[in-house]
C-alpha cells in the first residue's frame, strides 16, 4: 500500500506554502528594516556630509570637486552634481525628516531648496511587487548651491544585510527549507509506520492469520502497532476457540442424532418413524448450515485459480438432474477464472440456484466478464423480494418463505453462506434487484484479483 498521488500533492502543496510564506515573511521584514536603515541615516550622518560639501563648494576648484565627490560617495551613498532640480513625480514622496534634517545644518537654506524624496510607486501598477522588494529605491536628497546647480545625494543601502556573503534573506530561505525537508522526513516517517499497520490489517483480514510488522514511528504509533498486533492475536484466538467449539458442538451432536435413528428403528409404527427420521435429517442439515455460516465468516488460508463458468455450469447441471427448469447463458468471451476456492463457490452457486427455484418455478442464469470481475446474474420468476428485506434475507435463519416452514422455506441459512463465501472469502459482492419476469434477480460480482 502507497499513499496516493493525491494526497502525496497535498503534502507538497503545504510544504511549499509554508516554505514560501517563511520567504516573504523574511523579506517583508529586512525591507522593512532597510528601509527604515536608509531614511535613518539620510536623517543623521549624511546630513552632516552634505552641509559640509554646501559650504565648501564656492572655494573649491574644479578638481578639488571631483575629489571631494568622489571620497565622500561610497556603496551606500553616491554624490553628485546635476544642473536638474528634483523631478516631480506623482510616484515620488518627500521625506520630511531628513529635508528637516538638512535645514538644521544649513540655516540660510528655503524650503524649495531642500528637498528629500523617495519613489513609493504602489504594488501592482508600473513596478512589480518582487521588483520593489529586491531593488530597495534609494532616498535621494537636492540641495541648491550658490551656482544654481542641485547637490545630489543618493543614499543607498542593500536592502538585506549580508552573512558570510550571502543576503539574510538567503540564509532564511535556507532554513526554512531545512525545516521543511525536516518536516518531510518525519511526516514520511511516520507515514511508513502507518502504512505497515495498514499493510498488517489488510493481511489479517485477507487471512485471520496475524501479521507480524516492524515496530517504529513516534512513541503514539509504536503503540498503535503493538495494540493492533495484540488485537490480532486475540481476535485469532477467538475464532479458532469459535470454530473448535462449533466443531466440537455439532460432532456430538451428530453422534446422538446416529443414536436416536438406531432407536427408531426399533419402533413399530412406520409413520412416526418416518417423521422422526425426517425431522432428524432436517436437524442434521441445520447443523451443518449453522457450522458452514461459521466456517465461510473465515477469510481463505489458500487460493487456487478457478473457473467460475464451469463451477455454475456444473451446479446448473445438478439442479436439472433434481428436476429443475434452468437455462444458463454464456455472454461474451473468457477467461472465467478468480483465485478462491472450488468447493466453497460451489456450495454458493447452489445455494443461490436451489433458492430461485425454491421461490419460483424457472430460474435463468448468464455468466459474463466486465473489466477486472466475473458476474453472475441469476433470475427467478417467483414473487420478488421487498426492498426492505434485500439486506436481511442474507442473516442467519431469515427465510423469505412467509409462512417459516422448513418444509418450505429451507434452514434460513443458504443465503448466509452464499454471502460469507462471496464476500468475505472472495472479496466479490451480492446484489438484490427485480427481474423481468418479476421475480428477484442476485448479482454476483468476484474480482479476478484478489
Amino acid at each position: 500500500m502507497t499513499l496516493p498521488r493525491r494526497r502525496w500533492w497535498r503534502l507538497f502543496f503545504w510544504i511549499a506554502v509554508v516554505a514560501i510564506l517563511v520567504e516573504v515573511l523574511a523579506l517583508t521584514s529586512t525591507f522593512v528594516e532597510a528601509r527604515k536603515r536608509r531614511i535613518g541615516s539620510a536623517a543623521g550622518l549624511v546630513p552632516d556630509q552634505i552641509a559640509s560639501i554646501v559650504h565648501l563648494w564656492p572655494g573649491l576648484s574644479e578638481p578639488q570637486r571631483k575629489d571631494v565627490l568622489g571620497a565622500i560617495s561610497w556603496a551606500g551613498l553616491y554624490v553628485h552634481v546635476t544642473a536638474e532640480g528634483p523631478p516631480a513625480s506623482p510616484d515620488l514622496a518627500h521625506v520630511r525628516d531628513v529635508e528637516d534634517a538638512v535645514r538644521k545644518r544649513l540655516p540660510g537654506m528655503d524650503a524649495a531648496s531642500v528637498v528629500a524624496l523617495i519613489r513609493t510607486r504602489p504594488f501592482g501598477r508600473e513596478r512589480r511587487a518582487i521588483n520593489w522588494a529586491l531593488s530597495g529605491e534609494p532616498v535621494l536628497v537636492y540641495v541648491r548651491l550658490s551656482a544654481g546647480d542641485w547637490l545630489v545625494a543618493e543614499i543607498r543601502g542593500d536592502l538585506l544585510p549580508r552573512i558570510l556573503g550571502l543576503p539574510t534573506g538567503f540564509w532564511v530561505g535556507v532554513i526554512g527549507l531545512l525545516l521543511a525537508c525536516g518536516v518531510l522526513i518525519a511526516i514520511l516517517r511516520e507515514g511508513r509506520a502507518v502504512e505497515r499497520i495498514a499493510h498488517s490489517v489488510e493481511g489479517f483480514a485477507a487471512t485471520g492469520v496475524p501479521q507480524p510488522m516492524a515496530i517504529g514511528g513516534s512513541p503514539e504509533i509504536a503503540a498503535l502497532a503493538r495494540r493492533t498486533l495484540r488485537m490480532q492475536e486475540q481476535i485469532a484466538t477467538l475464532l479458532g476457540e469459535r470454530n473448535a467449539m462449533l466443531g466440537a458442538i455439532a460432532h456430538d451432536i451428530k453422534t446422538y442424532v446416529q443414536r436416536l435413528k438406531l432407536r427408531l428403528e426399533l419402533l413399530d409404527d412406520p409413520n412416526q418413524l418416518q417423521k422422526a427420521a425426517h425431522d432428524l435429517d432436517a436437524m442434521n442439515r441445520l447443523l451443518e448450515d449453522a457450522l458452514l455460516v461459521a466456517v465461510h465468516a473465515n477469510p481463505l488460508k489458500t487460493r487456487a485459480m478457478v473457473d467460475v463458468l464451469a463451477v455454475v455450469s456444473h451446479e446448473v447441471e445438478a439442479a436439472r438432474l433434481a428436476g429443475g427448469d434452468v437455462t444458463l447463458h454464456r455472454l461474451g468471451s473468457g477467461p472465467f477464472a478468480v483465485a478462491g476456492d472450488r468447493p466453497a463457490l460451489s456450495r454458493a452457486f447452489a445455494n443461490i440456484i436451489g433458492n430461485a427455484l425454491r421461490y419460483g418455478e424457472r430460474a435463468r442464469v448468464w455468466v459474463q466478464r466486465r473489466g477486472g470481475m466475473i458476474e453472475v446474474v441469476v433470475d427467478d420468476d417467483g414473487p420478488g423480494i421487498p426492498p426492505a428485506e434485500r439486506r436481511i434475507v442474507f442473516t442467519a435463519f431469515h427465510r423469505a418463505e412467509s409462512s417459516r416452514n422448513r418444509s418450505t422455506g429451507g434452514t434460513g441459512l443458504g443465503l448466509a453462506i452464499a454471502l460469507g463465501i462471496i464476500e468475505r472469502q472472495h472479496g466479490g459482492s451480492i446484489e438484490i434487484t427485480d427481474a423481468a419476469s418479476g421475480g428477484a434477480r442476485l448479482k454476483i460480482r468476484l474480482p479476478t484479483e484478489t
